[in-house]
């Protein structure tokens, strides 16, 4: 894969989460991770399996309002895209956090195959 294919991807998923919050409904991110997908959250596994990754998914949605989401592809070697990003949510409470990440992810015919993400979250 090539730098310019690695930017769509990344801009893809970029996409799919912001629509995701703004319609409450995580399926629209089902195209883009394979079916025996793995989600690592610094250092540990989150969920196995896309259908998993897709219930997890779900049940944090209502507690991120107002969401934004900037994702950058910083780099590509084979299938494997490293990027970044930010985001910015309510709580239910009203209180204000940013994210901060990097990410890697392994590709699989064009599919999110293992997902590692390194976080923190703040208040504003």
């Amino acid at each position: 894969m090539d730098f310019e294919e690695a930017q769509k991807i990344t801009k893809g998923f970029e996409e799919s989460y912001v629509t995701a919050h703004a319609n409450q409904d995580v399926e629209v991110l089902r195209e883009g991770f394979h079916p025996d997908v793995e989600i690592f959250l610094n250092g540990h596994l989150q969920a196995q399996g896309l259908d998993a990754y897709l219930v997890l998914y779900q049940s944090l949605i209502p507690s991120m309002r107002d969401f934004a989401l900037t994702k950058k592809c910083r780099g590509v070697d084979g299938d494997r895209i490293t990027v970044t990003y930010e985001c910015s949510f309510k709580t239910p409470h009203g209180d204000s956090k940013l994210g901060y990440g990097i990410e890697v992810w392994d590709m699989e015919n064009g599919q999110l195959r293992r997902w590692k993400h390194l976080a923190a979250e703040v208040y504003e």
